[in-house]
This record gives structure tokens, C-alpha cells and sequence, in this order.
């Protein structure tokens, strides 16, 4: 392949933006398990009893659940995904005058959501998220132990744009998803005060993204000012000596699109949590789920435009182009496909909280959490051979590039977090919850971008409980979360730095950013003895 140049280097950095919205995976975190009970206390169900997804929330948890225990769930939800693209008063500046940026001034918006279907790949479109997810437990007569495993999704996140979308710069198909199939689990009752657990999670890691790609930055905004003034003049006497007329390469110009599918389909952690009982009105509860080492494998492809080989191949018949052409493009190929692989930790987590019962009627819980966004310090991506563009990328940034890997710096923060939850039982068959958690960004604000468009966070659940019959009880729950940010021009290298090294990856580079992230997520279980 001889078509290996920076904007290869650009495409597959879009890898790494994608896993900045993992790490804003605060938002994903808990949003996508489903517990219908968890979701109206706004996720304070550590020292709880969360039925058979206490395989997530706490293991020890287990022991709530008598005799034999099977539990359908229905979870379902949309995000409405906004971003505004302001011109500031000196934009432009950066580019040599040139503002014909189609960009500025425009919003965008998506609310079409996407899946992972393992075994297929890719990111599927659908009308709706919609998932059907089950489980079971086992408590023999008389035994302190209580064995489960259950289907859950710790993480799933997906969106389309429209082609057309301003924000397809920062991905038009994106999908981070990660599916538990698997999680034997036990449940051991110490005494009747104490009990602990232990959970053993097999899962399916799956990422994809499709994204379009340019560059404004000083030296693209010099190449369309000088296109300007030269490629107007008929019979130009500098193109023998440096022809920069083959194709449009200024700062708005269309560079490539990108397809990227990466998987892993065993994905182990554990987790182990601990549930005191001392007294009837108080509990306190604590879990720790382990991280994940990860070892991401999968398929891209890059399309270049038509404007980008022919600068190129313009390039390449002037005597400049010839003297340069060992570590030039040379505009022959409009495609490059291979293999590519990012190792990934998959962060701990760490909760503990504490229910209380100051009346018959009324219960208070309240979890602090930690999630390890510090072990997100940078990724590398490793190549299947040895491409030229990694050469020239070693070149200009040693610190990040070898002959076969991007080393893409992230400096992500570990973030804690808390969250409240009111429980109200009407009756002995009807209970009313109530839930509010902020989420703290684990994403600094220069390292803020449209792709994960997740600032600070607020979310606020809703739901009841109602037990049918002695064996049967229908929980349904509501979560609204909403979270906004303001990324000013220039202060992100994620997205809109316009120095002269910020050729990876700030492609509103000078722009002023507005995102808003509204999710909505409904969920409703029905558990019964069998």
C-alpha cells in the first residue's frame, strides 16, 4: 500500500475519541444494567436488595433471594444528542482569512440509536434501544448459600448522524457496547447479620465507529490561501517547480471517512461485595468490581476523497513533489484497509452506602462511588505492519508514535460520585422510589470533545414496586439524565486547538462548542418463583 499518510494517522486517532466517551462512561455507568429499583433510587442500591442483578450492584446481596428465582427484564431508552458550532468574532484567523467553513453557525442534533449484534459486527441502526435480558438464582431448602447468573449490558452506548450531520466530523456511527453473557455468582449468608458475595463476569466488549475527517489548522489554511491566489492563474508558470492545483486541500475540505470495528469476545472480571444487617432500620453494604485487561482486535478502512489523491498526485508532477516523494503521499490509492488492535483496561469500580429505615414507611439510601478513569492515562494502537505514516508521525511527535503504533495521550481523572435514594411503601404490595446521583466528568475540559459530548452530569430516577403474589413482584423504573458543556475555542486538543502541531485531532479547530446530552431510559422486570 503506498497511500499511508497523516490523514490515516488522524482516521485511526479517531479510535481513541471514540473511548473518550467510555471514559465519560459515567454516563454509561449503571444507566444500561436495567434494575428497575436501582434506577428510581438513582443507583443507591449497594446496601440493598436489588434481586438477581445484585450479580452487579453486590453479590452479597444474593441471599435476599429464597428458593428458586427467574427474572425477565425489558429495558428500553433513547438519547437526544445536540452540539452548537459558533464562529467567534476573530474565527478565521487561523486559516489566512478563509471562512467559507460550512460548519460555523450550524447545530446538530441525533436522537437515531445504534447496537452491537456479536457475531455480525458493525453498528446497526434501530428505532429504539430495546433489549430483553434475563436471569436466575438458586437458594436450596435450608442453605446458606444462594447460586445466580444473569444477562446485563455494564455499557452500551450508540448513536447514527445523518451524512450530512456537522457533527459526522466526530463520528456518524459510534457504538460502545458491553454485554455480561455470562456471570456465575454466589451468595453466602454468614450469620444473620452478615452476609458476602462473590460474581464472575464473561463478556463481550464491542466497539465500531464510522467518522468523516478534515483538518483545519495553520498549515491546510496556508495551502487554501495559496490555492486561491495560484490555482486561478491560467497556465501557472510555479506548477512545474510546485503544482498544488490537482485537488482542493484547503481547511474545510473533506479528507477521508473511516470504518472501524474492534471486539473482544471473552472479557472476564469479578466482583465481591459485603452486606451488614445489625439491626432491622440499618444496613451497610460495599462492592468492588475488578478492572479488565483487554486486548481489542478488529478491522478498519479508510476512503480517501477524490480532492485529497489529486493534491497528491498534483504534488508528486511538480519538481518540489518529486524531490519529497519518499515521505509524501502519492495519491494512487483511494483506499487502505488492514488490521488493528488497542490494549484497554476496562476501569474498577468501588461502591459502599448505607440504607436506613427511620420510619416503617420510609427509606433513605446513600452510596459514595470511585470509578478508576486514572488507569485511562493513554492508549496505544498497534498495526498489523509497519506503514510509512508511522515513520513520519515518529518523525514529528517521537513521544507518540513508534514504526508500528499511535500513542494517543488521554489523562483521564479518577472520579468519586454519590447518590441518594427515597423509598415509600404505600402498602404491603405498592412502594414509590425516588433518585438523584450527579455524575462527575472523569474528562478534563481540554481534553473535552463532540464525540463523547459528556460534561458534568445530573440523573434523576422514578419508579415503583409491586408484589403480585406472595412468589411475584413487577418492578418499573425511570431514569432522565441531562448534561451539558461548554468547550470555548481553542481550550480542547480533542476538538477545537488550531496550533500548528493540532493536526490530530481538532477538526472544529477556532470554533465555540455547545453540547447537550439528554438520555431517557425506561425499564420493567417481572421475577417469580419457578
Amino acid at each position: 500500500m503506498i497511500m499511508r499518510i497523516s490523514p490515516l494517522a488522524r482516521a485511526i486517532s479517531g479510535i481513541a475519541l471514540l473511548w473518550a466517551g467510555a471514559a465519560n462512561a459515567q454516563l454509561a455507568q449503571n444507566l444500561t444494567i436495567g434494575n428497575p429499583k436501582a434506577m428510581a433510587l438513582g443507583n443507591a442500591i449497594t446496601a440493598d436488595s436489588s434481586g438477581i442483578d445484585a450479580v452487579h450492584y453486590n453479590p452479597a446481596a444474593l441471599t435476599k433471594l429464597k428458593g428458586r428465582q427467574t427474572v425477565v427484564k425489558f429495558i428500553t431508552g433513547m438519547m437526544d444528542i445536540r452540539a452548537d458550532f459558533d464562529a467567534p468574532p476573530d474565527y478565521g484567523s487561523s486559516f489566512f482569512g478563509l471562512k467559507d467553513d460550512p460548519v460555523a453557525n450550524s447545530s446538530s442534533r441525533t436522537t437515531t440509536a445504534a447496537m452491537y449484534l456479536p457475531g455480525l459486527g458493525g453498528a446497526m441502526e434501530v428505532p429504539l434501544l430495546f433489549a430483553p435480558l434475563a436471569g436466575l438464582s438458586i437458594n436450596p431448602p435450608g442453605s446458606k448459600f444462594t447460586f445466580a447468573t444473569n444477562v446485563y449490558t455494564p455499557q452500551a452506548l450508540g448513536f447514527t448522524r445523518d451524512s450530512d450531520d456537522p457533527a459526522r466530523y466526530q463520528g456518524r456511527e459510534v457504538v460502545l457496547q458491553r454485554l455480561t453473557y455470562f456471570s456465575p455468582s454466589i451468595g453466602y449468608q454468614v450469620n444473620d447479620e452478615l452476609s458476602v458475595g462473590l460474581s464472575i463476569g464473561f463478556s463481550h466488549q464491542a466497539m465500531a465507529i464510522n467518522q468523516d475527517f478534515r483538518a483545519p489548522n495553520v498549515l491546510t489554511g496556508l495551502t487554501g490561501a495559496a490555492q486561491d491566489a495560484l490555482c486561478t492563474v491560467d497556465g501557472n508558470p510555479f506548477e512545474v517547480l510546485l503544482n498544488i492545483c490537482g485537488g482542493d486541500l484547503g481547511p474545510f475540505t473533506d479528507i477521508a471517512n473511516i470504518d472501524i470495528d474492534m471486539q473482544q469476545t471473552l472479557s472476564p472480571t469479578w466482583n465481591i461485595g459485603f452486606l451488614w444487617e445489625p439491626t432491622d432500620w440499618f444496613a451497610w453494604g460495599a462492592v468492588y468490581q475488578s478492572e479488565a485487561k483487554m486486548h481489542l482486535q478488529g478491522k478498519y478502512r479508510v476512503d480517501y476523497s477524490q480532492d485529497w489523491q489529486g493534491f497528491w498526485r498534483g504534488l508528486d508532477s511538480s519538481l518540489i513533489g518529486v524531490i519529497f516523494s519518499s515521505i509524501t503521499p502519492d495519491g494512487v490509492f483511494d483506499e487502505e484497509e488492514g488490521n488493528v488492535s488497542l490494549d484497554l483496561t476496562y476501569p474498577a469500580h468501588f461502591a459502599t452506602g448505607i440504607k436506613i429505615k427511620p420510619h416503617p414507611k420510609w427509606q433513605i439510601n446513600f452510596d459514595l462511588k470511585w470509578t478508576d478513569y486514572d488507569a485511562w492515562d493513554k492508549f496505544e494502537l498497534e498495526f498489523d505492519r509497519e506503514l510509512d505514516v508511522l515513520r513520519i508521525a515518529k518523525l514529528f511527535s517521537p513521544n507518540n508514535a513508534t514504526s508500528h503504533s499511535i500513542i494517543l495521550d488521554r489523562n483521564y481523572e479518577s472520579v468519586w460520585s454519590w447518590a441518594l435514594g427515597v423509598q415509600y411503601e404505600v402498602n404491603d404490595r405498592l412502594s414509590l422510589r425516588f433518585g438523584y446521583e450527579p455524575r462527575r466528568s472523569a474528562i478534563p475540559g481540554n481534553a473535552a470533545d463532540v464525540l463523547a459530548p459528556l460534561g458534568e452530569a445530573t440523573l434523576y430516577g422514578l419508579g415503583a414496586g409491586y408484589r403480585w403474589d406472595k412468589d411475584t413482584v413487577i418492578d418499573v423504573g425511570f431514569n432522565y439524565l441531562v448534561s451539558k458543556q461548554d468547550i470555548p475555542a481553542r481550550s480542547s486538543c480533542n476538538v477545537n486547538c488550531s496550533n500548528l502541531d493540532s493536526m490530530v485531532y481538532n477538526p472544529y479547530a477556532d470554533l465555540d462548542i455547545e453540547t447537550t446530552v439528554k438520555a431517557y431510559v425506561f425499564a420493567l422486570t417481572y421475577q417469580t418463583a419457578f
